[in-house]
């Protein structure tokens, strides 16, 4: 699993890791997103590029994503 986490980051530098991570995903590997928002914007770039994402709400400013190229691979189970 890959973390990012860009709680502390201001925008587009999440935006810009994640799409960077996203991009060198092979397989079942996961990427872990922290961030203090909900990144639609990501979810469009994820999905438009076969992607999928789950998105988990810890709190008022804490966001869990989980981003994978894979089909099959159930993100359900990878978070918190």
């Amino acid at each position: 699993m890959i973390l990012l986490d860009t709680r502390e980051l201001d925008h587009p530098v999440p935006l810009e890791m994640a799409v960077a991570a996203f991009k060198k995903l092979t397989g079942d590997e996961v990427i872990h997103m922290i961030h203090r928002r909900e990144p639609i914007p990501l979810f469009e770039i994820i999905t438009k590029n076969g992607g999928r994402y789950l998105s988990v709400m810890e709190g008022e400013n804490l966001w869990h994503i989980y981003i994978t190229r894979s089909s099959t691979l159930e993100l359900e189970h990878t978070h918190v």
